[in-house]
């Protein structure tokens, strides 16, 4: 994905995580969706997620200063931070599913996609206080001080997902067919190494979980 494509969709992140907060509802329901249907597309970009997760931030920050006083803008924030880290937390949960079922049919994926999708995770876990604090901090008062700390309780909620998604990407690098397969299925398996094709199975993914929630 080029830089141009990039920005792109970080200006279409923004502008749906503004639409969310200025339309009110459900804001934690509407942003998890949000970041979960997106990460798909952040993978394949250096330091995806992170920018997935300003990007959202952000646009939800600039609507609050719009739209609300201060002590409701705190509210809707709390909303967007908690959304956040659950859709982060079902995107980790579909990668870990997605390379249980390719393991056990005998797939294998590129050690660069896999590698770089460990270094994500492991990245946002990392700064998504930062990001959060940067962020609400135009908007003063109390409510910085307030948001991190949801910050910091929306973090740990994602890093509970991080302990069996490393296992899951570790086994995947590591000993991606297990012993005694058929000698075709593990030829069937070196031939799906080609970069992308983690992505594809991730898109299928999302795509059948995202159908079976509108039954």
């Amino acid at each position: 994905m080029n830089t141009e494509s990039i920005d792109q969709l970080i200006a279409e992140i923004k502008q749906k995580a503004e639409a969310i907060v200025k339309q009110g509802g459900d804001v934690q329901a509407e942003i998890s969706k949000l970041v979960s249907d997106a990460t798909s597309q952040f993978y394949q970009t250096r330091d995806g997620l992170e920018k997935l997760v300003k990007a959202v931030v952000e646009g939800a920050v600039n609507a609050a200063k719009e739209s609300f006083a201060e002590d409701t803008a705190e509210s809707v924030l709390h909303s967007v931070v908690n959304g956040l880290a659950d859709g982060l937390a079902k995107s980790a949960q579909t990668v870990r599913l997605t390379l249980e079922e390719s393991s056990a049919s005998g797939r294998q994926f590129a050690r660069a996609d896999l590698e770089n999708i460990s270094k994500d995770f492991r990245v946002v876990g990392e700064v998504f206080v930062d990001i959060v604090s940067d962020a609400t901090s135009k908007l003063g008062g109390h409510v910085t001080e307030q948001v991190r700390t949801i910050g910091e309780h929306a973090k740990q909620t994602f890093l509970h997902v991080w302990p069996p998604l490393e296992k899951a990407l570790n086994a995947a690098l590591h000993d991606p067919v297990k012993l005694g397969r058929e000698s075709v299925q593990v030829g069937a398996s070196v031939a799906q190494q080609a970069a992308g094709v983690l992505f594809s199975e991730l898109g299928k993914h999302l795509q059948h979980a995202g159908e079976k929630l509108r039954r």
